[in-house]
């Protein structure tokens, strides 16, 4: 591990000396007071083990009992420690390493109770690998089961299963198994506000149909508080009225109590968090600075780091900062992330790699506030209050375009992805934000990346070929020819690019062809071009699209510190442009988050930068026009905020 430490420099060249330095530090740190009894603990009764648990080591508990197995003489408790090995690391989303353990326990073990936690364990690897179908195929009958927590590991199984089927009827109903299963309050949180995602992120149209499924009332009333948020979209008293309403007729629905009480309170946004109010004299950084992969990347978010530390360094009190080199290894994250607070760091900024942000984010203490690089899908799992999710996500530009289609008043969209995973997440996350906001998306189609001829899809889209097939049928039976001009589908407002530059640059014109050119067009950084040939990207003019302040802000370019950096830094223009601007916003957060905590929106250079109720932090973009070549800012338009619920923040 490399260590690296900066404090009070005065030029860029004492910058790169100190680099170049390697300072071992040591230090002694008072243990942090065990958090609360957690559930999940309930068989974990080697008392190593637990205190293994309770530093945020999982790996070293599930091989605490691995050893106990090896030395067990007898079959029953051999195979009740090889299975909680397996179950600490499933619980954590230590997915290989927990399968790795999983192939250590029998086929055919002792008991039935012990069969069970085999299958339920079984079946969390099978969802793993991709095949939802044999996972739940391969999980027991939970009316079987008698321990209340391998239920839950049922009902848990079985919604993220159907989720990955893409099955929400179903996946709410495991759901609700699972909530019912439950009765720790903080557990019990965390589960409704999952409901609650999965809900808010459905159509209308879905909405509506599930209010004709007979399930009970438990799950009309969820399907029903849904509806009333959605059908309400930004009216904040139309909101409120109808959440009383609901309020009435469900007076015993388990939602009809803190957790509706917290969507009626705006004030209680940042209840939880513990990220501000201390000083910090010292912030470590953990990159993968030495991997092959992400060496480029990680070092213009360091460079970013030091320019902004630089040009601070005039301010009081400004804190030390510490590299630490996580390097290929993901799994090393937690024990550079304990080094780091065991030398002294009171606030971390990192990990990059999503992996290695799995491997914080699911530690049991997070001791300090921590900024992460990257983010993770944490729906319905623990989130502590110190830690702050914050990145480059292209779902940011996805959300953002989706709500400037809802300030506008353009409810119906066709969505237009290209066939790769970037295009995937985009359309999700455009999709999830029109459909909070009472939203739908009409036509999702998908084109290949490496073509050019888009008709089929577009004309699909638009609905022409239905209009051709009207005009036949009528043809055909009046017996005359007759003029025909066809006609696009009259109930689309928008239509969303997820494309990449090349793309876009052939659908614009194809959408023009086809009639549509008076519907408006979003998309996302990836149409913006990388040169400025004004003749090429021309086949871009209308297109809107949202992008970072570092690079289509015109007041950016009389920016000092972005100025610094472009003068030293070749690549600061390029590819990892907004990887400089990552690393400055990532020093502004941790050096005010006092300010961001309470609800303030910080000017950064990714985006204005604002908390949101979930841990994360929220970019509010800018946005641009192709007009006759050339990229043009314009207003930010946004809808107004919907109501966030506070999701599980206890370590």
């Amino acid at each position: 591990m490399v260590i690296r430490t900066l404090r009070c420099l005065r030029s860029w060249s004492l910058v790169w000396s100190i680099l170049a330095l390697l300072a071992l530090l040591a230090g002694c740190v008072t243990p942090a007071p065990a958090p609360p009894e957690n559930p999940v603990f309930a068989r974990v009764t080697d008392p190593a083990a637990r205190r293994q648990l309770q530093r945020g080591k999982p790996l070293a508990a599930a091989d605490i009992y691995s050893a106990r197995a090896a030395k067990a003489k007898d079959p029953q408790q051999r195979q009740d420690y090889l299975l909680t090995a397996a179950e600490i690391l499933f619980d954590r989303a230590l997915l290989q390493a927990a399968i790795e353990k999983l192939a250590a326990v029998p086929e055919q073990l002792e008991t039935m109770e012990l069969q069970q936690r085999r299958d339920i364990i079984k079946a969390r690897a099978l969802l793993y690998e991709g095949d939802a179908l044999a996972a739940l195929a391969a999980l027991p009958n939970p009316d079987g089961i008698l321990s209340a927590l391998h239920r839950a590991r049922v009902f848990e199984t079985r919604a993220q299963s159907y989720a990955a089927l893409q099955d929400p009827d179903s996946e709410l109903v495991a759901r609700l198994d699972l909530d019912a299963e439950l009765s720790e309050a903080g557990i019990i949180e965390r589960s409704q506000a999952s409901i609650w995602h999965l809900l808010t992120t459905q159509p209308l149209s879905t909405l509506r149909g599930m209010t004709t499924n007979v399930r009970g009332d438990v799950y009309q009333g969820w399907i029903e508080l849904a509806l009333t948020n959605a059908e309400s979209g930004t009216d904040s008293m139309a909101r409120r009225d109808g959440f009383e309403l609901w309020q009435s007729r469900f007076q015993q629905h388990p939602a009809n109590g803190p957790f509706v009480t917290s969507l009626l309170d705006p004030d209680n946004k940042f209840q939880g968090f513990e990220i501000g109010g201390e000083s910090i004299d010292q912030i470590a950084v953990l990159l993968p600075l030495s991997s092959s992969n992400t060496a480029a990347a990680a070092a213009a978010i360091r460079d970013g780091l030091i320019a902004a530390y630089q040009h601070s360094r005039d301010s009081q009190n400004v804190p030390a900062l510490r590299f630490y080199d996580i390097g290929e290894n993901t799994a090393y994250a937690r024990t550079a992330y304990e080094n780091a607070v065991a030398d002294g760091a009171n606030a971390v900024i990192g990990p990059l790699r999503k992996q290695a942000v799995a491997a914080i984010a699911t530690q049991r203490q997070i001791p300090v506030p921590t900024i992460t690089l990257n983010s993770i899908d944490s729906t319905g799992g623990t989130v502590s209050p110190k830690l702050v999710q914050f990145g480059l996500a292209p779902e940011d530009e996805a959300r953002s375009a989706a709500s400037r289609a809802i300030a506008l008043s353009y409810k119906n969209a066709i969505v237009l992805q290209t066939d790769d995973s970037r295009g995937d997440r985009e359309a999700r996350a455009f999709q999830e934000t029109m459909f909070a906001y009472g939203g739908d998306v009409v036509h999702l189609g998908v084109l290949p990346i490496d073509e050019y001829d888009y008709s089929e899809q577009i004309r699909e889209a638009l609905e022409i070929n239905s209009s051709d097939q009207r005009f036949r049928s009528l043809s055909n039976t009046i017996g005359q020819k007759l003029f025909f001009e066809p006609a696009i589908r009259n109930d689309v407002d928008v239509i969303f690019l997820a494309l990449t530059s090349e793309q876009a640059r052939s659908v614009r014109p194809q959408l023009d062809f086809f009639r549509a050119r008076g519907v408006p067009r979003f998309g996302t950084s990836r149409i913006a071009s990388l040169d400025d040939n004004t003749k090429k990207n021309k086949d871009l003019n209308t297109i809107f699209y949202a992008d970072a302040p570092w690079v289509i802000r015109q007041s950016m370019a009389k920016d000092p510190l972005r100025q610094e950096i472009l003068d030293n830094f070749k690549g600061a223009n390029g590819v990892y442009a907004k990887l400089y601007a990552l690393g400055i916003d990532a020093y502004r957060i941790v050096t005010n988050l006092d300010a961001i905590s309470q609800g303030k929106r910080l000017e950064g250079y990714t985006g204005d930068l604002e908390l949101t109720a979930g841990g994360r932090i929220q970019r509010h973009l800018d946005w641009a026009q192709y007009q006759e070549g050339v990229s043009v800012p314009v207003k930010r338009i946004e809808a107004d905020p919907l109501q966030e619920i506070v999701s599980g923040r206890l370590n």
